[in-house]
């Protein structure tokens, strides 16, 4: 005699080992098995209770596949438990793609036909998950007649079962739409919202139809339904931490944005609305927070007034000022798929998008680095340059070279004069390392060439910096090249562009590049670069000849064929 479900539960958690638990599965999948073949009346009563234990070991991973014609004879059993335990059944043991799958359309259609809710219920669930595109062709006649059912239970779930029609049979679409704009009208709030995620998938995915709902009946519906809620008092039913009914109010407010897009007159439509549920949504609890994110959403996709969309942007600023994480993310990521509609609304949260950046969350701390990229123009480019350059010293190592390269475009793209974008590359180069790259290296040299005024200011800045810390290769090359080329300015002093330098004796200079050659970090680009300024400076050095030549001809003898080159 085979066990109950809970016996065999209790029997699986007590095996200590992995042979103790299939040694329990494959007695009772055995016993279960010659249940099935013996079909008698005693076995047939414990049918429904031998498949649910084929549904624990098929969750557990085990062969399960004997049971599928039994699941068959449960649905058509006309007794409502056993009719249930069949269609739970169906949904997990079998899948659209098995042929068996349309031996239950007859019994499906006739549960369609039955005068139990709860049994049509059962069909118009299993149709809307595992049906197959033979069985929605096949039954779409009867979806249709059960969305305009009286009852708003089995209209609920035959609007669940259209959808599946849709993506299965999509030439059947046109013989659906009327019926999902009806559902728009229904006083039921799960028929209701049901209706509008149909239309919202039409929509979305089918946009050849989307003038079928870009309506101004439909619109006044939809402003009529959300205004209402927004209104309404306490309703216990639909009430979550102080919202009505916030899932619908987030479908109509979603389906808004679809159908205002790109057209004025609709926009207009929905604009007092919207900015009601902007201005008297609750700020205090997520779902609050939930049904003003997609608000913000539909004012910025839909042709609405400038001064409704400085509301959402400011209502975004709220956000990040939340204590909640969660919160502040969303915020961050809405203010960058929103700044190209209105930068200048978003630049008024310079200051709170500049605090984030100092979160110890490493994922908003990214989202405002996001954001302030966006935000930089000529007039808040030393501001938020300085930001940036803050942040590149807190960001893991990983990330530092993209940051690098895109803080270098900003800075070409927005540097107010030439002193500025010089000292802040040569800032960021000593922060960035050797995250530098090349381009970035290549880039500085091309500006210091093409800029004469600042030559020799340059030139002692980085004799400066050099003499303190040559661990920063990249920006040692850049160094390196320089005081080769304009080594002569450091031998007399500087008081150029507002600095003062004293003048640097010709020995310390080669010092420095005789340091650079011999350090043990030094890298091959580095040395060669180094030989390079040593040629350069031999005839403006010319007390300095011999040391000159003996440091470049210590290199005739390298294993490098580009050093061998240079020291010729």
């Amino acid at each position: 005699m085979s066990m109950k479900l809970r016996e065999l539960i209790r029997a699986v958690r007590a095996a200590k080992t992995a042979a103790e638990e299939r040694a329990v599965i494959t007695k009772e999948a055995a016993l279960i098995r010659s249940a099935f073949k013996s079909d008698t009346s005693s076995t047939s009563m414990l049918r429904h209770r031998n498949v649910a234990k084929l549904l624990f070991i098929h969750m557990l991973g085990y062969p399960s596949h004997f049971g599928q014609m039994e699941t068959l004879k449960l649905i058509s059993s006309p007794v409502f438990a056993e009719k249930r335990m069949g269609y739970l059944a169906l949904g997990i043991l079998l899948d659209e793609n098995q042929e068996i799958l349309m031996l239950v359309t007859n019994c499906m259609k006739n549960d369609l036909s039955h005068t139990n809710q709860y049994v049509v219920g059962l069909a118009l669930t299993a149709l809307g998950n595992i049906s197959s595109t033979e069985m929605t062709r096949d039954l779409a006649s009867e979806i249709d007649k059960h969305l305009q059912n009286t009852n708003p239970y089995i209209r609920k779930k035959a609007a669940l079962c259209a959808h599946r029609i849709m993506v299965k049979v999509p030439e059947l679409i046109e013989d659906f739409i009327d019926r999902a704009t009806a559902l728009l009208s229904d006083r039921n709030h799960g028929v209701l919202y049901t209706g509008v995620q149909l239309i919202i998938y039409i929509m979305t995915e089918m946009p050849d139809y989307r003038s079928h709902f870009q309506r101004t009946s439909i619109v006044k519906k939809l402003v009529k339904r959300l205004n209402s809620l927004v209104r309404s008092g306490f309703q216990p039913d639909y009430d979550v931490n102080g919202c009505t009914d916030p899932f619908l109010q987030v479908s109509f407010i979603r389906l808004m944005r679809l159908i205002g897009h790109g057209n004025e007159q609709l926009s207009e439509m929905m604009t007092d609305v919207l900015a009601q549920v902007a201005t008297n949504t609750e700020t205090s609890k997520s779902v609050g927070h939930a049904i003003l994110y997609e608000c913000v959403l539909t004012i910025m996709h839909i042709e609405a007034e400038p001064g409704l969309r400085v509301l959402a942007i400011n209502l975004l600023g709220g956000f990040l000022s939340n204590p909640d994480n969660n919160t502040r993310f969303v915020g961050l990521k809405t203010l960058s798929m929103v700044i190209h509609r209105d930068k200048s609304a978003v630049g008024r949260h310079k200051n709170t998008i500049i605090e984030c950046l100092k979160d110890p969350d490493v994922s908003i701390r990214k989202r405002a680095m996001e954001l302030i990229f966006e935000l930089v123009d000529a007039e808040n480019i030393r501001t938020l340059a300085r930001e940036m350059l803050n942040y590149l010293v807190t960001s893991k190592d990983e990330k530092r070279a993209e940051l690098c390269e895109r803080i270098t475009v900003v800075i070409d793209r927005f540097a107010p004069d030439a002193q500025w974008h010089l000292e802040t590359l040569i800032t960021m180069m000593s922060i960035g390392g050797t995250s530098i790259s090349q381009d970035i290296v290549a880039r500085v040299v091309r500006i210091i060439s093409r800029e004469p005024g600042l030559q020799r200011y340059v030139t002692h800045k980085l004799f400066r910096m050099l003499s303190e810390d040559l661990s920063q290769v990249p920006l040692t090359e850049v160094g390196i090249w320089t005081i080769g080329e304009y080594g002569e300015y450091l031998l007399s002093p500087s008081s150029d562009c507002g600095a003062s330098f004293d003048a640097v004796a010709d020995d310390d200079v080669l010092a420095l590049l005789s340091k650079s050659l011999k350090i043990y970090f030094s890298t091959e680009s580095m040395k060669g670069m180094a030989l390079s300024a040593l040629s350069k400076l031999s005839p403006k050095f010319a007390n300095q000849q011999d040391r000159i030549n003996k440091l470049i001809g210590s290199y005739k003898h390298s294993l490098r064929i580009d050093l061998q080159q240079r020291s010729v």
